[in-house]
């Protein structure tokens, strides 16, 4: 039962990186189109503006909630979560650069799309790390189901 359990820890932050991923994606063949960001479909808009604050949020759930729990179970896994704490700072920055440049009427897509670019290969990366450095952990984290949300956000 616990070890069903725990791996769903897992199932879990693979599941939300994973719709992380799909909704970049999105945003990047809907900016294909358009000559400004002006000129960019309210739709996509917002909907950049909600992928940003998503994956903010749920980076800002993993610090806040996620990571002290597992160390608090795993104190061996802090320069592993030292790091990924120091890559959810540099998605913050292109995340705010990014919503600086939708907001500028004179920002091309030539210039979003590269941003978004620049966010896909920093967050595929750093997903990368997450997964891999945390998938023995998650094996023996024990926290009750209900606490996804809190610790991954509301993805």
């Amino acid at each position: 039962m616990l070890r069903n359990r725990v791996l769903a820890w897992h199932r879990e932050l693979r599941n939300v990186h994973r719709r992380l991923e799909k909704a970049l994606e999105d945003a990047l063949r809907a900016i294909r189109s358009g000559e400004r960001a002006q000129a960019l479909k309210p739709e996509l808009l917002d909907f950049c503006y909600t992928f940003c604050s998503v994956l903010g949020g749920h980076h800002r759930s993993e610090d806040s909630d996620f990571f002290p729990a597992l160390l608090r179970q795993m104190p061996e896994l802090e320069p592993t979560i030292t790091r990924l704490r120091h890559e959810h700072e540099v998605l913050a920055r292109l995340l705010a650069d990014f919503q600086l440049s939708l907001d500028d009427p004179r920002t091309t897509p030539q210039r979003l799309f590269q941003q978004i670019n620049d966010i896909k290969a920093v967050m595929k990366a750093h997903f990368g790390y997450e997964e891999g450095s945390l998938n023995r952990a998650l094996r023996g984290f024990d926290a009750p189901r209900s606490d996804r949300d809190r610790m991954f956000g509301d993805v």
